[in-house]
């Protein structure tokens, strides 16, 4: 039975396994993410490696935000980790770390995850998109992912909601359908700093049946479903898969669903569109891990 190591950057934390190619996660652990500077951050993912290379792991799978390279593991942009942006993490890795290195970008890592043995198992097209601090995105289509020209495909979080307007950052569909967005919404609403929510908080709020908090989740839902919409006029895949923490939640695939129900109801016959089904990622927070395994074992070889 070999044995990889599985590694998900985030911005805050790093998220680490050791797993099988049949799914078996046999030891898992979290660290804070190394901010302050890029040998930081490479003498972090070393000192993991360390851990386990006794456990003679045969390669370094990791996912990490930003515009990745992945058939070498070049970074032209990394997200919140400005410091690895022109670095080929890979490669510079290489002496510290005598297995094979491959970098998948995070969102792709997910839907690569979907794609092998979750929800987009057996479906040729479609899309995973990712609620979290902003909104990752990939795109499937012929049963493969899409990664674009340059890597970029699927970087939904950057699509105007204003249209009638200059293009402005704040009026990103990541600025109105994040988890980020969805907090903020809820502690405005309620009068409170943002510092006081969570989503944990939200959703005891939803589920119990506050006002306040239904009404928020009926916003924010009209804002992911119109992104969808959107999304679908151009692409015609035959589901959307949900992931990201909060996609945990049945109240908000029961809700998007329903928002997306009725939205196709209102509009019928007036816009050349299909109705795509909207589902839950399978994976949730352990699907980049998953992903980043696929694509060492069956795209780098």
């Amino acid at each position: 039975m070999s044995k990889y190591l599985t590694i998900d950057i985030g911005g805050t934390n790093i998220k680490y396994a050791v797993m099988t190619d049949s799914l078996e996660f046999l030891e898992k652990g979290e660290i804070p993410t190394p901010r302050e500077s890029l040998e930081e951050f490479e003498d972090t993912l070393a000192a993991i490696y360390e851990k386990f290379k006794d456990q003679d792991v045969k390669a370094l799978c990791m996912s990490a935000p930003g515009r990745i390279d992945s058939s070498i593991g070049y970074f032209f942009t990394s997200g919140a980790l400005g410091y690895v942006s022109g670095h080929n993490l890979a490669d510079e890795l290489k002496e510290r770390i005598p297995v094979p290195i491959c970098v998948e970008n995070d969102a792709k890592a997910a839907a690569l995850a979907e794609l092998w043995k979750g929800s987009m198992k057996g479906y040729s097209s479609g899309s995973v998109i990712t609620l979290g601090t902003g909104i990752g995105g990939s795109v499937i289509l012929g049963g493969r992912l899409v990664r674009g020209e340059t890597f970029a495909a699927g970087e939904f979080s950057g699509i105007s909601s204003v249209w009638h307007k200059r293009y402005n950052r704040d009026d990103t569909w990541a600025g109105c359908a994040s988890t980020t967005s969805l907090v903020g919404m809820y502690a405005e609403k309620k009068g409170l700093d943002f510092s006081e929510v969570n989503g944990r908080i939200f959703f005891e709020a939803a589920n119990s049946g506050e006002e306040d908090a239904l009404e928020v989740l009926s916003d924010f839902c009209d804002n992911v479903v119109c992104g969808i919409m959107s999304l679908q006029l151009i692409l015609d895949v035959q589901r959307y898969a949900i992931g990201g923490g909060i996609s945990l939640q049945p109240i908000l695939i029961e809700t998007l669903q329903r928002k997306l129900d009725e939205l196709y109801e209102e509009y019928a016959g007036k816009m050349a569109s299909s109705k795509p089904e909207i589902v839950a990622c399978t994976f949730g927070n352990d699907a980049n891990m998953i992903g980043a395994l696929y694509h060492y074992l069956y795209e780098m070889k």
